[in-house]
């Protein structure tokens, strides 16, 4: 019985030192280096706001939108076309629409500042021509959050207006 325990002595004192000698490994660091994927079909959300000149009452909006993207180097062109539900507030309420072009500029592979042109229509029949400028940004690997103004002009040009507006995206 001595004999046994003494080889089992002898053995952990002799593989401690082996077992202690032994590196020990950090944990490995893996770094993600995607960017983000401007192009394609995405869907957003949103709100937005118009004042009207001369006085007028203001227009709060919720957006449903849809867009489509592609990208040639830092440069974007894309289409984009959204419902609205409106309301001022008071008496008025309804819902319009619209489409547009962007072209971008990607500042960085996850910011984008774009240019826009488009028109819409309320549910009343008015319509309006658009040009706007905006800001994107990249916030995880398929969400964007893009913030733009409008300027707007009515097609017998008696109102003008500025709407600003932000929105999330989701792209596919």
């Amino acid at each position: 019985m001595k004999k046994l325990l003494l080889g089992v002595a002898a053995t952990a004192l002799l593989t401690t030192g082996a077992i202690a000698a032994d590196p020990v490994m950090a944990p490995e660091t893996v770094y993600n280096s995607t960017t983000f994927d401007w192009d394609g079909f995405y869907l957003g959300l949103g709100i937005s706001g118009t004042s009207w000149v001369p006085a007028s009452p203001s227009y709060g909006y919720v957006d449903l939108i849809a867009g489509f993207n592609v990208t040639s180097g830092n440069m974007l062109f894309g289409g984009e076309g959204w419902i609205s539900g409106y309301s001022d507030g008071a008496a008025d309420s309804g819902y319009s629409g619209g489409i547009e072009g962007r072209i971008g500029y990607l500042m960085t592979p996850e910011s984008l500042f774009y240019l826009s042109a488009g028109g819409m229509a309320f549910s009343g029949g008015a319509q309006y021509g658009q040009l706007g400028a905006g800001v994107e940004f990249a916030v995880t690997d398929n969400v964007s959050i893009h913030l733009q103004y409008k300027y707007d002009v009515w097609s017998s040009t008696i109102f003008n207006g500025h709407t600003v507006g932000i929105s999330a995206n989701w792209h596919f």
